[in-house]
């Protein structure tokens, strides 16, 4: 019987197929961050959107967002997450005005931290997120046997600014999951 180091992946492994081999035919599960979720943020909308419904208790893994269309105006200045039926931030509030396409954020596990992990992390960088050492999410939210709601909260942009929010979770009781709100 062969052996397989450490570093490579077994004989005849197929990364497209390995979600399916954990059952889930769509895809969207990865082993260590759990299942993927994603919703389009259009950023012209006014106070705040709701992004994800939680129903049960689930951990948050990672969540990431990406620019798809250019923060071009002076907004927003004051961009943050939160837990919209708790009013229980998940962020400190960040300055994503002149935001370009293409850049990328990622949560840390500090709410009072903005999503601006980097100390010098500049709204032009794109195509990378840095974490600045900071790891993941790791954020345990919702409510045993309930639901909650996950919101941006911020000042309006301008007509077209979007942005597409990706989101990992584990489920940590029988039923839990998030969907797009």
């Amino acid at each position: 019987m062969g052996t397989t180091s450490p570093g490579q992946p077994p004989a005849g492994y197929r990364p497209d197929k390995f979600v399916i081999a954990f059952g889930d035919p769509t895809g969207s599960y990865l082993p260590g961050f759990g299942y993927r979720v994603t919703k389009t943020e259009n950023i012209n909308t006014a106070t705040g959107v709701d992004l994800f419904t939680v129903t049960g208790k689930v951990l948050i893994t990672l969540w990431t967002g990406e620019v798809t269309d250019a923060f071009d105006g002076s907004n927003p200045a004051d961009y943050k997450i939160r837990v919209k039926t708790a009013n229980v931030d998940l962020c400190a509030a960040t300055d994503l005005h002149g935001a370009i396409v293409g850049y990328m954020w990622s949560m840390s596990g500090d709410a009072g931290l903005t999503l601006l992990t980097g100390s010098t992390y500049a709204v032009s960088a794109k195509q990378t997120a840095d974490t600045n050492g900071l790891g993941f999410a790791n954020r345990i939210v919702g409510l045993a046997g309930g639901s909650c709601v996950l919101q941006s909260l911020r000042t309006a942009g301008n007509s077209g600014d979007a942005m597409i929010h990706t989101l990992w979770y584990l489920p940590l009781e029988n039923g839990a999951l998030i969907a797009p709100a």
